[in-house]
Order: structure tokens, then sequence, then C-alpha cells
């Protein structure tokens, strides 16, 4: 039985990998990673963030097996401007492509339902995925190994990897609350992106710059922060909110 550990960059996938390992011994674990960009893109704000290919590189070992380092070959604004569509916090046609897509046509290609166990980073805290995440997933079995006792928070983690003398990612340091696109995510609220514009300014005006560039493409403005005031809801581009936060300053 192959035991398959879908390794993010982040991490929560990673001490799902361990507690696997500790379980089962790691003979027959694969660990699969799917970029969110080309693997030898080294453009400095698209797709990951630079620190976790480092903390990737540094830490799967320590779960053993083998890696697979997976990509489609495009990046995000290249799935949205394909699929003519701003992905937002309801529909997210970057991880259905870049992430979900890819690793289940690499799984289907190797391996039949009884021949494998899928593993993922949801933990304690996040159980209500797991559902949705199974019904996805099937025919194959998906297992959580952070759901289960003793409970680990993100802090927890970072503690035990720091154990085996790594760093933990950068982006946890600087107040995201995942590793995942570099900071950046369609399904973030304002706090996360006034955290990008100030972390990282740059990156940011990538994503804006982008972002313009795809209204033009799809021949409308469709924005994603989401914004309620006095129960009226509105959104923002990253522009319009980059500009609101400047002028207050």
């Amino acid at each position: 039985m192959k035991r398959i550990v879908f390794l993010s960059g982040g991490i929560g996938s990673w001490a799902a990998g361990m507690r696997v390992m500790q379980k089962y011994g790691n003979g027959d674990i694969i660990n699969l990673f799917t970029d969110t960009k080309k693997k030898n893109d080294r453009h400095p704000h698209r797709g990951e963030d630079q620190d976790l290919y480092r903390f990737l590189n540094e830490s799967w070992s320590y779960i053993g097996g083998g890696l697979e380092w997976i990509s489609v070959g495009k990046h995000i604004w290249q799935v949205f401007e394909e699929a003519r569509y701003m992905g937002n916090t309801r529909h997210d046609p970057c991880s259905r492509i870049l992430k979900r897509e890819a690793a289940r046509s690499w799984l289907e290609k190797r391996f039949s339902p009884d021949e494998v166990i899928l593993y993922l980073g949801i933990d304690w805290t996040e159980e209500h995925r797991a559902r949705k995440c199974m019904d996805y997933w099937k025919p194959y079995r998906v297992e959580f190994p952070l759901i289960d006792e003793p409970y680990l928070s993100k802090e927890d983690m970072c503690v035990w990897v720091e154990k085996y003398g790594i760093r933990r990612p950068r982006l946890y340091d600087m107040g995201f609350s995942h590793n995942n696109c570099g900071g950046f995510c369609v399904k973030g609220g304002q706090g996360h992106f006034f955290n990008l514009l100030n972390q990282m300014p740059e990156r940011y005006a990538y994503h804006e710059a982008k972002q313009e560039e795809l209204f033009l493409v799809i021949g409308k403005r469709v924005p994603f922060i989401r914004r309620t005031i006095d129960k009226q809801i509105n959104y923002l581009s990253l522009k319009e909110f980059r500009e609101e936060i400047q002028k207050k300053k």
C-alpha cells in the first residue's frame, strides 16, 4: 500500500507526513508537491514564495520516502486569463487547476484506489473541510493525521520542525496564516491583503498590476476583496484597496 502525502510546502502538510512516517515507517511514502508555476520559473513574485522551496527541500527528507514534484506549467494569472474568470472566495480555478486537478491526474495515471491512501494536512481546527476533501477524492481513501489527538497548533508544528534545525517558513513570522502562493490568495480578506501590502509591497504591486490586466482581458471589473459597511456589501480591487489604505496614512 502506497501512502501519498500531499506536501504543500506549509508546516501542516509536513507535520501530517511526519505522523504518517511515525505510524507506518517511510518505506511506502510518496510525497507529492504540486507547484503553482513552472519548476524553473525564477520570477520573484509569481507562484510560491522562494522560501517555500527552501523549506520544502530542507524538510521533506525527515518524512522520508520519495518526492514527486509536478507542475501544470502555468501560474495563477494565466489560469484566470484562460478561464476569463477572476477567482474569489467562492470559486478558485487557480487551486482547482494548479493543485487538485494536477494531483488527481498524476494519481490516476499511476494508482488504482485500492493501491494507495492519501494524506492531507488539514488539522483539528479545519475539520469541516475534511468531508469536502473526502468527497472530491472518491473513490480514493483520504486520511487527515492532524485531526487526531494529540492536537497541534501551527506554533507547535513550527517548534517541532525547528528541533531538526530547520527554520520555519518565513511567511508565518510575517503574520500570514499559510505558506501558499507567496502570501497571495483570492480567498483572503482585508486583513490578509493589508498584511501583504505592508510586508511585501513589491509582490502586492505585481498582483495589483496583473489584476488590472485581467480586467481588461475579460472586459469587466470583478474584484474579490469583500467589505461590509452598514450591512451593504461591496468589493474592492487590489488597486482600490491600496489607494484607500494609503489615503488613511
